[in-house]
């Protein structure tokens, strides 16, 4: 199903019983898995995979630039986001949360992932499978998260953090350092 207003573009892929909400873009060479509900006023730009049975809510935005940026005599000059976001089977995406792409490879969520609302999610980050993360949690560039994490609301991970399996975050819980032990 398609709804109203909604735009694929060239190349793009719709897997069997799969829905497309109205006012929703599908960009060039994206890929929507079998199965998966794209809600309204979804942005899925170039190049972004998201794989079977997925639920994407209203407002989500997937595949825009990440916050790349060098200095260059006291300007700042864009660093091109030439990667992908790549989502696994079973994941859903609360109303507008934001995947960045990649700089030079792909964000990946695995297979499995639970993201509430409102959520940021960094270039080139990686989150392993069948974690959660509850609403207005972030987690900065190049970060890489294990398998089942939980992270409560307003948790967040500064960048090129690495996260062990079975790691929970409280709510409001921040890090800046590599955890290498599961815990809380």
């Amino acid at each position: 199903a398609v709804g109203a207003f909604a735009v694929i573009e060239a190349d793009a892929v719709i897997g069997d019983d799969a829905s497309i909400g109205a006012h929703t873009v599908v960009g060039a060479a994206c890929s929507i898995g079998a199965a998966t509900r794209i809600g309204p006023g979804v942005a899925v730009l170039a190049g972004t995979a998201i794989g079977a049975r997925g639920i994407v809510h209203p407002g989500v935005v997937l595949g825009a630039d990440g916050f790349g940026f060098a200095p260059d005599n006291g300007r700042w000059e864009k660093i091109e986001q030439l990667g992908r976001v790549v989502i696994g089977d079973d994941v859903e995406i609360g109303a507008n949360t934001c995947i960045d792409r990649g700089a030079l490879g792909d964000t990946m969520i695995a297979n499995g992932v639970k993201l509430d609302n409102l959520i940021q999610i960094g270039h080139n980050v990686r989150i392993g499978e069948d974690g959660v993360i509850a609403g207005q949690s972030s987690i900065s560039g190049s970060c890489v998260v294990g398998n089942r994490f939980v992270m409560g609301g307003q948790a967040a991970l500064s960048d090129h953090a690495n996260i062990a399996d079975d790691v929970t975050f409280a709510a409001r819980t921040a890090t800046s350092q590599d955890i290498t032990e599961p815990g809380v």
